[in-house]
């Protein structure tokens, strides 16, 4: 069976494996964050682009192709849902390492600088990073309003936690560089 699975692993099936094997196979919790950092990672490597096929959906980026491979992956034992995270499997972390040579050093490294990066976010800074990054996600989106009340705030968390330099923080509150640190003096 092992042979037969490893045999059908698609692209977009293995960088879902890699990110859950990333980090010391720390799990992702909730879909949100598993559908946000496969978007970012597929931004990053593009010709994975395609196969992942994100839309504006209501909490931004969305692809019915990753939730297809994550069911796909679940069905096969190679993933678990444990708690509400997503977690892989002894059997997921076997098919990866006989797979990972398909995926380039650099991917890989690029993959657990992502998961590393996101999975410790609270929800409001991983959607205030996605949404600011890439407007063009939002158009469909319910909490659009909501979320963009947040900028500034969850701005600041970000560059206080590390997580984002202080040109990025200000982009992402929306503010030009001087008057964000500004904000971050008061």
């Amino acid at each position: 069976m092992h042979k037969l699975i490893v045999k059908h692993i698609s692209d977009l099936e293995l960088l879902i494996l890699a990110l859950l094997y990333a980090d010391n196979k720390e799990g992702i919790r909730k879909k949100l964050f598993l559908q946000k950092e496969v978007f970012l990672v597929v931004n990053f490597i593009k010709e994975m682009k395609s196969s992942a096929d994100f839309i504006a959906h209501f909490y931004g980026p969305y692809s019915e192709s990753v939730e297809y491979a994550v069911e796909h992956l679940l069905s096969y034992k190679l993933v678990e849902k444990n708690m509400g995270k997503y977690v892989i499997t002894q059997s997921g972390i076997d098919v990866f390492e006989e797979l990972k040579y398909r995926l380039s050093e650099d991917k890989l490294e690029a993959i657990e600088d992502f998961k590393v990066f996101l999975n410790d976010l609270t929800q409001k800074e991983l959607l205030v990073f996605i949404y600011s990054s890439f407007p063009e996600f939002t158009t469909e989106s319910g909490i659009k309003d909501e979320i963009y009340e947040e900028r500034v705030p969850v701005a600041i968390s970000l560059y206080r936690k590390n997580k984002v330099s202080i040109e990025k923080a200000a982009s992402l509150a929306g503010m030009p560089l001087e008057d964000f640190i500004d904000v971050l003096g008061d």
